[in-house]
Formats: C-alpha cells, structure tokens, sequence
C-alpha cells in the first residue's frame, strides 16, 4: 500500500513511518520544512505545507491511504488538526481515495459519546487549560464523520516512551485523564488499522491491557 504520511517529522509521526515501512508499505512523508527520518527505499520525502491545498493535493495524488500525525500544540493558530481535514477530506473525495487513519487527544469528543463522571468534572479545566486544542481535535472528527470516507481515529491519552510496545488495546471506553500510553503503541494501532476495515467509522481510545 502507498499511504502518504502527514506530520511525519513528529514524535509520534516518526514512529508511523517506521512501522509502516516495517511492514512493506511505500511511504510518502508529508514535513513542513527539514526532515531527518532515516532513508529507506520504500521512503520518499515530501516538503509541503498543510494549508497550502495545492501541497495537500499533490502528496495525497497516487497513494492509496492517508494518515494523519498533526497536532495543534505548539502552533500559532492551534488549528492544524480540523484545517488539515478541510484541505485533505475534498481531496481524497476528488481523487476517489477513501482510506484515512487519524489521531488526536483522548478528550476530544466524537458525535455518540457519553462522558463518565471523571470526565464530566476534568471537561471544565481542560476545556480552560487547552480549549483551542480540544475544539481542533472535536472539529477533525465531526469533519470525518460526515467525510463519506473509510475514516478512523485513534483518541490517545497522554503519551510517554514507558510500558510495553505491545501491551495495548482499542476499547470505546474512555480512558482516565491521568492515564498514559507508550507513543509506539500508537503508531502500531494506527498501522493495524490502515490495514483492516474493523475499526472504520470508529474513534477507539487506545489504552493499556
């Protein structure tokens, strides 16, 4: 499969990219400026810019998947996630590509959630701390949820370089908000699901077994 890899650069990007050419795939690497991921021949490397659609269309043209690695911390706008999707979902819809896998916070609500009672306190402070990130995540979703698309989304608590890479799951349960994750379990989730039809039109949270 030849996916096309956005936010590639990133810590969690950087691991998609090494697990998808693990497992044989061809790899487009979406990077704003500079890129030192490791060659490869299955890897080629494309400077763009993710508000540029004209960029967008032409690293998602000829590939058969688009994943997405975006994250809005540290940005200006905080509005790389939802502006990603605004440029990437026409696109794909253009070029008849329906597969798209995504990520964002484990806060960020999808349209059928039901918030516990832990999460109905922490929605207030985080909504304080960090409401311009949790709008860009809640945004990208409703956005692939009426894509028409092959969509999936990963919800990720936070993430640290501890535990077991394998030692995970997909649940629809939400996890606490003091719960963490190892960041290569989630580029292992997000390559299974490139390559399954299981987790379609779903946002699983990915958690700890």
């Amino acid at each position: 499969m030849k996916i096309v890899i956005f936010g590639a650069n990133g810590k969690i990007g950087r691991l998609v990219v090494a697990e998808a050419l693990r497992r044989g795939h061809s790899v487009r690497a979406f990077v704003h400026n500079h890129s030192d991921i490791a060659d490869d021949s299955n890897l080629s490397i494309f400077k763009g810019d993710i508000y540029d659609v004209d960029s967008c269309r032409s690293a998602i043209k000829g590939c058969d998947a688009v994943v997405s690695t975006l994250g809005s911390w540290g940005t200006p706008k905080k509005d790389v996630v939802s502006t990603a999707m605004e440029n990437i979902i026409p696109i794909m819809q253009n070029l008849k590509i329906n597969k798209i896998v995504t990520l964002t916070g484990a806060d960020s609500e999808a349209s059928n959630d039901i918030r516990g009672l832990a999460h109905k306190l922490s929605r207030p402070l985080l909504a304080t701390i960090a409401g311009k990130i949790l709008a860009d995540g809640e945004k990208h979703i409703n956005l692939l949820e009426n894509s028409g698309l092959n969509w999936s989304v990963v919800r990720s608590p936070i993430m640290t370089n501890y535990g077991q890479a394998s030692n995970f799951k997909l649940t629809e349960d939400r996890p606490m908000p003091w719960q963490t994750i190892n960041r290569k379990s989630v580029a292992i989730a997000m390559v299974d699901l490139l390559e399954t039809t299981e987790g379609e039109l779903k946002a699983p949270y990915i958690v700890r077994k």
